[in-house]
């Protein structure tokens, strides 16, 4: 069984009136180089939960600077608060998370996996056989 850390944070979705939502940051030692935030059937259209996946190092660039280019980016706030914005279609959700909790799960995963070490952690039989599936 593969290891995952789950670290649920209080977001505060930024729109007017909009209440505080619960998130919860996913990282597995399997899939090293990424981290993914779900929400729940609350935040959603549809009350369908929503889950994001992007790449850990945006996290951790994004609590110092501002990271990140495509759908999902990262940046502070203020010295206590980190802003994730989530992009589609030319629509954006502005989530409000507290740094120290972003800082807590990312310590949880640098113990799980280092960083520069996640390749260490890729099965790279299972890549190569999920590459040329079907080649035969």
């Amino acid at each position: 069984m593969h290891e995952v850390i789950a670290h649920g944070v209080p977001a505060a979705l930024v729109a007017l009136g909009a209440p505080e939502v619960e998130a919860c940051l996913e990282y597995r030692v399997d899939d090293p180089y990424a981290v993914s935030m779900a929400f729940g059937a609350g935040c959603a259209l549809g009350g369908s939960s929503v889950a994001w996946v992007f790449a850990r190092k945006l996290l951790v660039d994004g609590v110092t600077t501002s990271a990140g280019l495509g759908d999902v980016r990262v940046r502070p706030y203020d010295p206590e608060q980190t802003v994730i914005e989530f992009w589609v279609d030319g629509a954006c959700a502005v989530l409000l998370l507290r740094t120290e909790d972003i800082r807590a799960f990312l310590s949880a995963t640098y113990r799980a996996v280092p960083l520069g070490s996640e390749w260490r952690r890729i099965s790279w039989d299972e890549v190569l056989a999920r590459l040329t599936e079907g080649q035969h």
